[in-house]
């Protein structure tokens, strides 16, 4: 891994197992994406463009984040024999967290990627009141019938943003139940929400490999960017596409 330039930071092997099992750690507690879409890769960072599977080849986009390690905290490291604090790398795994799961939800409208909640084709429904009576129910009811009509088969998720996580914590009356325990047993699988998405965003979605699935070529990876002022820059990178194979895979609740 040359192109990281790892050896130029001066660091310890043990150094940057720590480095990296942070990045590792923090990410994993909040990519949301990687929990219910199949991965495919890591494939290298050699490999720059792939089958988008919608008859086009794309460039895997890059996604990053930079931190700046200080001088002083390095040499005080190093003269107290303390461990170095990487809050820094921890904020900046965090932002890579988001940022992925940005481009998976999201897409980037600019460069030509599509979202989950972006791509054009994908079932619209008109979304009620979530807040009110069944209305969640009979919204995610209305979206497992389409794709049960449409021949879409796999494991349900239903993505949702934190707002209306909270709205579907509510006991439903009449039931004792609440609203979520009652959607995830309608669609016989869970519901994920992710900080990334916009207040207001509910989107049903099939998944498995036949209808979309996570390209990676360089997973999450730290390099070292160089000196500057003394401090050490550094930078978190990973390079993915989401391929979505079956836009019937994706019924998205609008307001």
């Amino acid at each position: 891994m040359d192109f990281l330039m790892r050896d130029d930071a001066g660091f310890s092997e043990s150094r940057w197992e720590a480095i990296d099992k942070m990045v590792v750690n923090v990410a994993s507690t909040i990519l949301t994406g990687r929990k219910f879409i199949d991965i495919f890769g890591p494939l290298g960072v050699g490999i720059q463009h792939i089958d988008a599977c919608d008859g086009t080849v794309k460039k895997l986009p890059m996604i990053h984040s930079d931190f700046v390690i200080e001088w002083q905290e390095i040499e005080n490291s190093k003269r107290l024999g303390i461990p170095l604090s990487l809050a820094q790398v921890a904020q900046a795994a965090s932002d890579c967290a988001i940022q992925e799961d940005k481009m998976i939800f999201l897409g980037d409208a600019e460069a030509g990627y599509e979202g989950l909640l972006t791509a054009k084709g994908t079932k619209k429904i008109k979304m009620k009141d979530w807040k009110e009576g069944e209305n969640a129910f009979a919204d995610v009811a209305e979206g497992l019938q389409y794709m049960l009509e449409s021949g879409t088969y796999g494991p349900k998720v239903l993505l949702v943003s934190p707002d209306v996580y909270t709205d579907l914590a509510r006991i439903q009356p009449g039931t004792g139940m609440v609203e979520s325990k009652r959607i995830r047993g309608l669609i016989d699988g869970k519901i994920f929400q992710s900080p990334a998405l916009p207040k207001g965003t509910a989107a049903l979605i099939t998944t498995g490999i036949q209808n979309m699935d996570l390209a990676i070529g360089q997973d999450l990876i730290t390099g070292y960017l160089g000196a500057a002022d003394l401090n050490h820059e550094f930078r978190i990178l990973e390079t993915i596409l989401l391929r979505i194979k079956n836009k019937n895979a994706i019924v998205v609740f609008e307001k």
